[in-house]
């Protein structure tokens, strides 16, 4: 009998299906696949009819601009409601009526009798409007935007979607959606969306995944860069990924960082204790006196009988009747 428990990525899949106003958020200092994916994420349930909010608070890498990336927010603000309260202790309201103009608004309360006054107003901020949370990118919650930081409670009594690829997770989610052989979290993503609704990928949405990708791989060049990556990249290039716009963006990147400064070259002297120098130098002398002793001992001329033979002697091999000349 076959198990109708469904995977991570089906329960990913079927929980942005369900869900009406999504949070989207990333690591802190994000990358560029990172990034890449929040854009690509926000736009494609946008398309799908669903609100989501994307935020990141740190800056965007350079990289990043292959794409408009306007509608992610820089904070939290316009994800809840405003909501201005009256105190109807002491006067009744007949009619309420709001008017749009100049770029304000102007709500108009006409009292049955009586009229508020300014004590009467205070305003405040609702909850939340999102439903779920889904979390790109990060491998741990203590790396997870300063945003969460900055409302300890933010993801309190919601689903957490925690999507990403590296090895080690703490899996923080309620859904961990974790894939150790994936190049990226932008290729998680396309098998994501594919699931969702196929063929939403726009020209933006594959150029932006496929720099996420390059970026991740180092433009192809590491060991992350599986079969699977390369056949994503051609599958993107099909959705209409500008390839040659990614490249010239990722090449002027990587030739604008700054090379690490030369290591100056260090004598022994400067990197050893006092006390282990100055062993090696007794070790040496007594090495060096060692050798001398051995070539004066060397240079001793002895007689066949063992007794050293005196300075300036000649000496014949056996059987050579001259000294040598």
């Amino acid at each position: 009998m076959q198990s109708t428990e469904l995977t991570p990525k089906q329960q990913v899949v079927e929980l942005l299906r369900q869900a009406q106003s999504i949070l989207i958020v990333t690591g802190r200092e994000p990358n560029v696949d990172q990034v890449l994916s929040v854009f690509t994420l926000q736009a494609a349930l946008n398309k799908m009819g669903k609100k989501s909010h994307a935020v990141i608070t740190d800056a965007l890498p350079e990289s990043t601009k292959l794409v408009d990336t306007s509608k992610v927010s820089r904070n939290l603000d316009g994800v809840r409601d405003f909501i201005v309260s009256l105190d109807l202790a002491h006067v009744e309201v007949d009619k309420l009526k709001y008017d749009i103009q100049d770029g304000r608004l102007d709500v108009t309360i006409t009292p049955a009798a009586g009229n508020f006054t300014p004590d009467d107003a205070r305003f405040e901020y609702g909850a939340y409007q999102f439903d779920l949370v889904v979390v790109l990118g990060v491998h741990r919650i203590a790396s997870i935007d300063r945003l969460l930081e900055e409302n300890p409670t933010l993801f309190d009594g919601l689903h957490l979607i925690n999507m990403d690829y590296h090895r080690v997770n703490e899996s923080y989610g309620s859904v961990n959606y974790i894939d150790t052989m994936a190049s990226s979290v932008s290729e998680m993503l396309i098998g994501t969306l594919e699931s969702i609704a196929p063929g939403q990928l726009d020209a933006d949405m594959a150029t932006a995944l496929l720099a996420g990708i390059m970026s991740a791989t180092n433009r192809f060049t590491i060991a992350a860069t599986t079969p699977k990556a390369m056949t994503v990249a051609a599958q993107l290039l099909s959705a209409g990924a500008r390839q040659q716009e990614v490249v010239k963006v990722l090449y002027s990147e990587a030739a604008s960082k700054p090379k690490a400064p030369e290591k100056k070259a260090q004598k022994v002297a400067e990197v050893l204790p006092q006390d282990t120098l100055a062993q090696l130098q007794q070790a040496a002398e007594r090495l060096q006196n060692e050798a001398l002793t051995q070539v004066t001992e060397d240079t001793q001329p002895t007689m066949t009988n063992g007794s050293v033979m005196p300075l300036g002697t000649s000496f014949s091999p056996v059987g050579t009747s001259a000294p040598l000349q």
